[in-house]
């Protein structure tokens, strides 16, 4: 065996640290408001619901940046970027404890927004080019592990440092924690050994368009969209379902709910050692219905049943991105980040989405018309996503 194929079939501990810290920090900002929105409306003397936007700008910004930040990739390489937007972010995060009014706040949460894609899609074009088959994969899903772990902490510890000493300790925590994760990258993860870099950025922006010509891509962009609506409508709607009668759950014992983000923190690295096993399209499958199964279980009027319910749910959702991202990364050989950038503007496109357009169904038929929207919408991906991907190379199942 070649040292070339030999750095392929097996990779650092110290590596996929890295990568778990990456994919950590790329969502330890995006929801970080969530748990300190009250906290946010008395301080700078606004309603409850104008503090959203500090999430909503958050995300705008990743899904206005995402294909810019692919294109920038391709052409100036993985690692320099991820490195210069992980300064920024630590820049960014600790300058919101000076905003000084609310307008000032929402335009640092927005550059917070505008330097995550640079991550995200700089770490999963670095995992596809820099390894192959069942290892690129593996490390695809530590890297998704990653995510689910900073979906969890971003909320967990911003309640926990508001709670201690104050809301705006929360920005000071994660600036401070996104420092070892500088390090990690800068010191562990080695420069690529196969970056072909773009022609010019011109020529990285051909092919954000290239992608939305791409009609494989653009089916996988919706699987990412459904899967993050998933995700947004199960959280948001069965909360006001738990909060409500006879229920009643209080605000604090309804975010305990984000418990169940750890789980996917330990299922997704050996979900992606199953995708190597039977192949993305059968494990697609296999997670759609282990979701559809999980909310179904939250139609119980038995509190245990719907925890168990939305945490199935949860890890599926996560499962289904560990397939579609390690599709998005390989299927594109050329110009990768430009297609995860327009993957990830889908990504939370779909979430954005899922926090409203299920209101009315809500209000109509309560937690049993979201459910079924959920169920339509993770059938419609399977076949979508069966069709996409049935016909590909190898190295892409």
């Amino acid at each position: 065996m070649s040292n070339e194929a030999a750095k392929d079939t097996a990779a650092p501990f110290r590596q996929m640290a890295a990568l778990f810290a990456l994919g950590s920090c790329a969502l330890l900002n995006v929801y970080a408001t969530q748990p300190i929105l009250p906290d946010i409306a008395r301080r700078f003397g606004v309603s409850l619901g104008a503090s959203t936007w500090t999430i909503s700008t958050s995300t705008l910004g990743v899904a206005v940046a995402a294909p810019l930040a692919g294109a920038i990739s391709d052409r100036f390489g993985r690692k320099h970027v991820m490195v210069v937007a992980l300064v920024g972010l630590i820049l960014t995060t600790a300058s919101c404890t000076l905003a000084w009014n609310f307008a000032a706040l929402l335009f640092l949460r927005f550059a917070q927004g505008l330097l995550v894609p640079f991550i995200f899609t700089a770490a999963l074009a670095y995992i596809a080019e820099e390894w192959s088959g069942r290892t690129a994969t593996i490390m695809n899903g530590v890297y998704v592990a990653g995510t689910a772990f900073g979906g969890f902490c971003g909320r967990f510890l911003a309640g926990a440092a508001a709670s201690f000493t104050g809301w705006l300790s929360t920005f000071v925590v994660f600036a401070v924690l996104l420092v070892p994760v500088l390090a990690l990258t800068m010191c562990c993860l080695p420069m690529e050994r196969r970056f072909k870099a773009s022609a010019s950025l011109g020529n990285s922006l051909r092919n954000v368009a290239k992608g939305v010509r791409d009609w494989r891509l653009l089916a996988t962009c919706f699987v990412g969209a459904s899967l993050l609506f998933q995700q947004v409508t199960s959280f948001t709607y069965l909360s006001l379902r738990l909060a409500a009668p006879p229920f009643g759950l209080t605000a604090i014992e309804v975010g305990a709910l984000f418990v169940v983000f750890l789980l996917p923190v330990t299922v997704t690295p050996f979900f992606g050692r199953l995708i190597g096993t039977i192949g993305r399209t059968q494990a697609f499958l296999l997670s759609q219905i282990a979701g559809i199964a999980g909310i179904a279980l939250t139609l119980s009027a038995y509190l245990p049943s719907i925890i168990l319910g939305l945490a199935l749910s949860c890890m599926a959702v996560f499962a289904g991105q560990s397939c579609a991202t390690g599709y998005t990364a390989q299927h594109a050989r050329s110009g990768r980040s430009a297609a995860t950038g327009l993957y990830l503007t889908c990504y939370y496109l779909g979430g954005s989405i899922g926090a409203v357009a299920p209101a009315p169904l809500y209000v109509h038929h309560g937690w049993l018309g979201c459910a079924a929207l959920i169920s339509l919408v993770a059938v419609t991906s399977t076949v979508l996503a069966r069709a996409a991907w049935r016909m590909t190379t190898p190295t892409e199942q």
